[in-house]
């Protein structure tokens, strides 16, 4: 049977499937054992990724072209699952990295019951999407190794 490191260990795997050139974000929804959806951080599929605007190499405008074009891995695995009649409610969520805030609240509002995740993701502060997940009574949790 599947565990929690288990599930962690494939985002890291496969978020190499990821085209952003700064950090590959990959997001897995599961319940009862069973992944019920699955996607990494990218645009919309019509238009350039990342990787084909910088030609894979970081450059410091990469950030806000990255906030005002890329979707975050979560919610393009909510947006996969509604997209196909999923039902994702009282699942948990697996994040190379934790949530930002607006993905959090989407996440909550998904019904989606308890967040885990790998590692702190340095653009954020996590008080106000902590305290968010803790007043919806919802649990968040990060594997150590």
């Amino acid at each position: 049977m599947l565990n929690d490191k288990n599930f962690i260990n494939i985002t890291f795997e496969i978020a190499k499937w990821s085209k952003c050139v700064s950090r590959q974000v990959w997001a897995i929804i599961v319940k009862g054992n069973r992944i019920l959806s699955t996607w990494y951080n990218w645009t919309p599929s019509w238009y350039i990724n990342c990787n084909e605007k910088f030609n894979w190499i970081y450059w410091p405008d990469h950030h806000d072209w990255s906030a005002r074009h890329e979707i975050h891995a979560e919610m393009n695995a909510i947006l996969w699952a509604a997209r196909n009649w999923v039902k994702i409610e009282w699942a948990t969520i697996y994040c190379t990295y934790q949530p930002c805030l607006d993905c959090t609240k989407n996440i909550i509002w998904a019904w989606i019951k308890k967040i885990i995740y790998k590692d702190k993701y340095k653009h954020y502060t996590w008080n106000e999407a902590e305290k968010f997940i803790i007043d919806s009574g919802s649990i968040i949790e990060q594997i150590k190794d």
